[in-house]
């Protein structure tokens, strides 16, 4: 996570920095932004007694993306994010289904494509996205693993793993942008994420997203 946290500090720096270098229209422009996300709170249900009730969370992205147009986008978003939730599952070491807090932790690639309904500085947009998830529950697998800290900077510890689910998870957007002087632009924006959990209920969380960008 703090690795992730340097990561978001350089690319904020970044785009400051091409914002200062930019005059024009997004015609024929590389983009390059930030997303911080606010995701609804979840329940889902799953085979036999299995549940997760999952809080509200913040979730971070980055992205880049491609003007083709001055409508048109096409780009990716990486993003990560930490939920808590009450999770009931069969725990085989009591032999019984029980009730524990854990974290959900995860991280997302997505290609995104945008249509910008106007031309100018301010225009509402439509975005759909498609792409993949991984999932770590927070629940130990009793497998026990070795790992060590880059370059070798401290002892290489032993931890317990956990269980993990890789899916599909695609949606859809619609909001507004405005440009502003310099090719900063700030970007609001409501939808929903569809990640395809093996869940009795549709797992589709809505997801509120400010962006905040430069465009050289």
């Amino acid at each position: 996570m703090m690795t992730f946290k340097k990561i978001a500090k350089t690319a904020f720096i970044t785009t400051i920095f091409w914002s200062t270098l930019y005059a024009g229209n997004r015609d024929k422009t590389m983009e390059f932004y930030i997303v911080p996300q606010y995701i609804e709170a979840k329940s889902l249900d799953f085979n036999g007694e299995s549940k997760a009730d999952i809080d509200s969370s913040v979730s971070f992205g980055l992205g880049f993306g491609y003007n083709f147009t001055p409508n048109l986008n096409l780009g990716m978003l990486f993003s990560y994010a930490e939920a808590d939730y009450d999770g009931r599952y069969y725990d085989s070491s009591v032999g019984q289904y029980v009730t524990k807090r854990h974290t959900l932790y995860t991280s997302s690639i997505n290609v995104v494509g945008t249509y910008y309904f106007l031309d100018g500085d301010f225009t509402p947009f439509v975005s759909a996205h498609v792409g993949y998830t991984h999932t770590n529950t927070g629940i130990g697998n009793g497998q026990i693993y070795v790992g060590c800290p880059p370059f070798y900077w401290g002892p290489c510890l032993p931890y317990e793993g956990a269980y993990t689910d890789n899916s599909l998870n695609y949606g859809g957007f619609a909001g507004v942008r405005y440009d502003f002087d310099g090719g900063f632009f700030l970007k609001g924006a409501v939808g929903v994420n569809v990640i395809d959990y093996n869940s009795q209920n549709r797992a589709d969380f809505t997801v509120y997203q400010i962006t905040l960008g430069s465009t050289f």
